[in-house]
């Protein structure tokens, strides 16, 4: 079958089985991203469980003109199942990438602003594979699921890299977060020497990025209620 074929038809299963599944919400903010150097972006985003193990992620940036759309779909065991993510400028659709895990692969299908296609195809190893997005900070919810450091497979569909990452914990540390203080467990994840430091409360609930070779800062704007 052409992959072409494959994604649409894994896109139609996945999206059909998602309006059977009943959601609830675990949590939902927005982050205030300063960048050395840049104007400051927001990060909205909400986490979702469904009944059947399964957990949802969407979020909207905004970036000035630039307005970026995402939804990441993992399985009960953490395995990304489908990944939609849509780049805006001015209101003008520029990038789609759209993407569904099965049989223990990645098959990412990408179309430009001119219409133009691409494929891509990723081997994903079973509960270890993480999709991570420059610009979509909170896609780090994932790695800290379960707290089990080690090894993991990032994945960037957008610019098409796939790279080994390993996710150490650092241990709790205190954190304000709109002006309150709180108690956070502190990880960190390495990949092609890019250091993400973030912050999670007793929930894992995503509470602060930092990543200092980039001079990017995230923190919520409140605390998880």
């Amino acid at each position: 079958m052409p992959l072409r074929s494959a994604v649409s038809l894994a896109f139609l299963a996945l999206t059909s089985s998602t309006f059977a599944i009943q959601w609830h919400t675990i949590d939902e903010g927005t982050f205030a991203v300063t960048k050395t150097g840049q104007p400051s972006v927001t990060e909205s985003f909400k986490i979702q469980k469904g009944d059947d193990g399964s957990t949802r992620a969407t979020a909207q940036v905004v970036s000035g003109s630039q307005t970026i759309n995402s939804l990441l779909s993992v399985d009960s065991t953490g395995m990304p199942t489908h990944y939609d993510v849509t780049v805006a400028e001015h209101g003008a659709r520029t990038l789609r990438v759209v993407a569904a895990g099965r049989a223990g692969r990645l098959t990412a299908q990408t179309v430009n602003q001119r219409g133009d296609e691409s494929m891509r195809e990723y081997p994903l190893g079973q509960g270890r594979c993480l999709i991570l997005e420059d610009g979509l900070l909170h896609e780090l919810y994932f790695a800290a699921v379960g707290a089990r450091p080690g090894i993991f497979q990032i994945v960037n569909p957008r610019t098409a890299r796939s790279a080994p990452g390993t996710l150490a914990a650092e241990g709790l540390e205190p954190l304000e977060v709109g002006g309150r203080a709180v108690t956070a467990t502190h990880y960190a994840l390495t990949s092609g020497g890019v250091r993400r430091d973030f912050w999670v409360d007793a929930l894992g609930r995503l509470l602060k990025v930092s990543i200092p070779s980039e001079g990017i800062t995230a923190t919520r704007e409140e605390l998880p209620r």
